[in-house]
């Protein structure tokens, strides 16, 4: 039996070809449309933030590609002694755990090698992109635009060592007219404050992506590990969403004046009757104005009015307060992990 090995494809045109095909046979049992998109994958490699601190890996078997991550070193963020950040991205691999704990220990070293003491995986740059490894249960089938992977992937990370940073959830509620009653008061605050609330405007897709984009850089600022992206990189990350989006379902909230100071990211599932609730943000100096409450009470009622009454409070990080929002009304159906192995 000939021992697996790794290779360094950072710079071996060749070696691109082999990294794709680890996630073809990664997702060859998966559910269609699980596997990341090549096109999206390639041109997340190229982005100009990474140039010249990044490497890609593989994990090979003889000569077969069994396994690749991308180790990234984080050009913003930083731990509390200073030093870099490192990440270890675009991970996929089949069920060989010699092959990975070496593919990782590779990353591993190499990030610290350049100066990294926390190394977080799987994360593709940053918490805007592909992040987290999806650790089921995985009996409901997935949902739009959640991240995927293989079963096998939480045994993997944890045998290599790796030990949970954070956790997140996505939970399930069979009918949200339960939580309107105690959102009704906050909407009536936040109408005395001169708030209101808009849908998104389709025909100005691009100016109201712009606003989420500056909304979420403000709201998200102080979240663990965020780092901010520019604009223009916003909108080529959500080209082609507007499928998605149904003005009854992404909403803002304005101020008196206009100013937006807040919103919800929603979407119906095309394959069954609900709607996933992924994002709602609130700028800080607002949240003292119920402005979350009018917001989901807006979304849940336009639901409703839709015969769309089950909802997923899809990706909550565990320790935010957003996990509130289902009034204990709940059911988690599906958990998520971020790994990190620390110097």
């Amino acid at each position: 039996m000939v021992a697996p090995r790794v290779a360094d494809v950072t710079d071996d045109t060749s070696g691109r070809e082999a990294f794709h095909a680890v996630a073809e046979a990664a997702y060859a049992s998966q559910p269609p449309g699980t596997m990341p998109a090549r096109r999206a994958v390639e041109r997340s490699l190229g982005r100009e933030t990474f140039r010249g601190a990044q490497r890609l890996f593989l994990a090979l078997d003889g000569t077969r590609a069994v396994a690749r991550v991308v180790a990234r070193v984080s050009p913003q963020l930083r731990d509390d002694t200073g030093s870099p950040y490192g990440m270890l991205g675009f991970f996929e691999a089949e069920h060989d755990q010699e092959a990975v704990d070496l593919l990782l220990r590779a990353g591993t070293d190499w990030l610290r090698s350049r100066g990294a003491r926390r190394v977080v995986g799987p994360m593709d740059g940053d918490t805007w992109h592909r992040y987290r490894v999806n650790a089921g249960p995985f009996a409901r089938p997935p949902f739009p635009l959640e991240p995927w992977n293989p079963p096998y992937y939480q045994e993997l990370w944890e045998g290599a060592g790796f030990e949970v940073l954070e956790s997140y959830s996505s939970k399930w509620i069979d009918d949200v007219s339960v939580l309107l009653p105690k959102l009704e008061a906050g909407v009536e605050r936040s109408r005395s404050r001169g708030v209101r609330i808009r849908g998104l405007d389709r025909s100005r897709i691009a100016d109201e992506l712009a606003t989420v984009h500056m909304l979420s850089t403000e709201i998200f600022r102080e979240a663990f590990l965020y780092t901010p992206i520019a604009r223009e990189e916003f909108l080529s990350l959500y080209a082609g969403i507007e499928r998605f989006l149904d003005p009854d379902l992404v909403v803002f909230a304005e101020a008196a004046e206009g100013a937006p100071v807040g919103f919800v990211f929603a979407y119906a599932d095309p394959t069954q009757s609900v709607v996933h609730y992924k994002t709602i943000g609130v700028l800080e100096r607002w949240r003292r104005s119920a402005v979350a409450a009018a917001l989901s009470h807006h979304v849940y009622s336009n639901a409703i009015r839709k015969g769309l009454r089950s909802g997923n409070h899809a990706l909550m990080r565990d320790d935010n307060r957003s996990q509130a929002l289902d009034q204990d009304r709940g059911e988690v159906f599906r958990r998520y992990l971020l790994y990190e192995r620390r110097a």
